[in-house]
């Protein structure tokens, strides 16, 4: 499974359950395993004091336009 594929992943976890047990059951939105896939899949850094935390519609909206690139 490659970066991008482990983020749909995480993101299906997501929307259905809403979590995970990655990180000891942290809330979703507040998980950086979506940021390292990100960053990995598409070598874009998505963290920083000033960078507010991405929401489930969001990340499915990043995800859907780096796909049809």
């Amino acid at each position: 499974m490659n970066a991008l594929e482990e983020l749909e992943f995480c993101l299906k976890l997501w929307k259905e359950k809403g979590g995970c047990e990655f990180g000891g059951q942290k809330s979703c939105e507040g998980c950086g395993a979506p940021y390292v896939l990100w960053k990995l899949a598409s070598r874009e850094v998505l963290h920083g004091k000033d960078q507010k935390n991405l929401t489930l519609k969001e990340w499915k909206q990043k995800l859907g336009g780096y796909q049809k690139k």
